[in-house]
């Protein structure tokens, strides 16, 4: 099954898909992709998503895009940890 039929079946699976259609959705895909944090941006925001989470929030919800950075780069989720650990502490 290549990439056209599957998105035929998600969106109008009784019509066929026009090949701009397909690349036009692509191209979407491709653009949030692109969304991703640097470590500076996620630097930046790390005091707060610590705290969300540390008071019982759901902070991968409510930023995404930061959870995704710290499970990708080693540097900023050891930074994170650090962080965590003494809020927990302190609390």
């Amino acid at each position: 099954m290549n990439i056209k039929h599957i998105i035929q079946s998600i969106f109008k699976p009784r019509e066929q898909l026009q090949d701009e259609v397909v690349i036009k959705f692509l191209q979407v895909l491709e653009n949030i992709r692109a969304e991703e944090l640097t470590c500076s941006e996620t630097y930046a925001r790390l005091d707060e998503f610590v705290e969300t989470e540390v008071q019982s929030k759901d902070a991968d919800k409510i930023t995404p895009l930061i959870r995704e950075h710290l499970d990708m780069c080693p540097d900023c989720n050891e930074e994170y940890e650090a962080l965590l650990a003494i809020l927990e502490n302190t609390k």
